[in-house]
């Protein structure tokens, strides 16, 4: 069981940082891998005045969910004038819904060649989205690309505070890239039900067909009891019971490299790996966090650093796992170093396999989603109701990473998303890079010695202690 699945009381911030990478990072050396290694970097935002979506379009985006299901296509037509939107949900394994949000009424459309039937659902979780889908008090916190796609970065303050939905928008015609909610909610309708989404294709219209079907649905209506999360629940459970009706025609029209096929085995680790990231926290008042992870296996040693900003009174912090021991070093400003040894060792380079992830889906090249090649999506176990979605090429680069959170009321869940930057298999790392600090234990001299679990200096809080031996070296498997 990877360190992803395993639960340590009170653990740092590092702690979900190393977690991060674990998942992600299964990295193949490259014939003449690049040594250059560099952190990156938040460019100024463009504009600071937030995206305006337009008064009539239509999106498609891939839907992550917050629960152990499927992988969803959306395809949501919108026109501000009546006002109005489709959503047309497609499940990647199985199942189709189709719903008219028309004003204040919800309905659930069926469309067969020139016949539509609509029943207004009793439940109205649903309006059309506002074209400003920032919350009050949003703020952009700079530009940086994802996946080569260059973005602005949007956090947008939820309930409760300081909890934080992040938004990214394309530089390029500011319409949603991606979206991430830190609990399902109806509050940006469809988007807000899912964990993350990605935008997969994105087009303003001229005009739309919305008023024939509204028309249509305002005079044959019936009534249904239950709202758009029954059905929703629904196409969930289409997914688990493995129904055959699987959409295969429209998920090809409106997402043709998406593919169920997935690789029949998975990447080792090489010896010797480097990558950075970016750590994008639920906090409204943090900043994402930009991070680098160096692993030598020969060494048996990993760490994982984290450079906190100028305002933090923490200088940086370390994911340090060394044989079968791992500490939480927080280093402050003032000088005051804090080591906790609350962490497993060193991840085997062949965890992977291990680990209990199933691929549902993967992205072939030629994707703006896939600009390193086709891609799989993993979805991983975790504390329930937790659950981890995780993106990384065939040849083992990691690109995303996301934690659902516990609950919804989880102000103290600092990290959730890494987005993946320099990527450099075989990365030379001396043993002075792993130097355990005085203040930290040598645990290797106490061969009996549990994970001394105290209070951290951040404030992440999680659950008790759990094996971790056959992702991790351990003391009860350290080889």
């Amino acid at each position: 069981m990877s360190i992803l699945m395993c639960r340590v009381a009170r653990p740092p911030v590092s702690f979900l940082a190393a977690c991060l990478f674990y998942l992600t990072s299964p990295a193949v050396a490259a014939e003449s891998p690049d040594m250059t290694l560099a952190l990156p970097r938040m460019e100024p935002c463009q504009q600071e005045i937030p995206p305006m979506l337009p008064a009539k379009w239509r999106g498609v985006f891939l839907m992550a969910p917050f629960t152990p299901t499927q992988l969803v296509i959306s395809e949501i037509v919108y026109d501000e004038a009546l006002p109005a939107m489709q959503v047309r949900l497609f499940g990647v394994r199985s199942g189709a819904a189709n719903f008219l949000v028309l004003g204040d009424k919800l309905f659930s459309v069926s469309e067969l060649a020139a016949d539509t039937q609509c029943e207004e659902l009793e439940g109205r979780e649903w309006t059309p989205l506002p074209r400003d889908v920032l919350a009050a008090g949003a703020r952009c916190v700079g530009s940086s690309p994802i996946a080569e796609t260059r973005v602005e970065w949007w956090k947008t303050p939820s309930r409760p505070a300081p909890l934080a939905d992040w938004m990214w928008f394309k530089s390029s015609d500011r319409s949603p890239f991606r979206l991430l909610f830190q609990k399902p909610g109806d509050h940006l309708s469809v988007l807000s039900s899912f964990a993350v989404s990605y935008q997969v294709s994105f087009e303003p219209l001229p005009q739309s067909n919305l008023a024939t079907l509204a028309s249509a649905c305002r005079q044959g209506a019936r009534r249904r009891q239950g709202g758009v999360y029954d059905a929703l629940h629904t196409l969930e459970s289409a997914a688990l019971e493995s129904s055959p009706s699987r959409a295969d025609a429209e998920i090809k029209r409106l997402f043709p490299q998406l593919a169920m096929r997935c690789a029949s085995s998975r990447p080792h680790w090489p010896q010797a790996l480097a990558m950075t990231m970016f750590l994008t926290p639920l906090d409204f008042g943090t900043d994402p966090v930009p991070a680098e992870v160096l692993y030598n296996w020969q060494l048996r040693s990993q760490r994982t650093r984290m450079f906190w900003g100028a305002q933090s009174p923490t200088a940086d912090e370390d994911a340090l796992m060394l044989a079968q021991h791992g500490y939480s070093v927080s280093r402050q400003r003032s000088g005051e170093v804090q080591c906790i040894p609350a962490l497993p060792g060193t991840p085997r380079p062949n965890w992977l396999a291990e680990a209990p992830c199933t691929c549902e889906g993967m992205i072939g090249a030629g994707s703006p989603l896939t600009p390193y090649g086709a891609a799989e999506i993993l979805r991983c176990p975790a504390t329930p109701p937790r659950l981890f979605w995780t993106w990384h090429t065939l040849e083992g680069r990691p690109m995303m990473f996301m934690v659902t959170p516990s609950k919804g009321d989880e102000p103290t869940a600092l990290i959730t998303l890494a987005d993946y930057y320099a990527w450099v298999p075989g990365y030379p790392s001396g043993e002075s890079l792993f130097a355990r600090p005085a203040q930290c234990p040598d645990l290797s001299a106490r061969p009996g010695a549990k994970l001394a679990i105290g209070r951290p200096p951040s404030r992440l809080i999680g659950r008790a202690p759990e094996p971790c031996g056959s992702c991790h070296l351990t003391p009860e498997k350290p080889q």
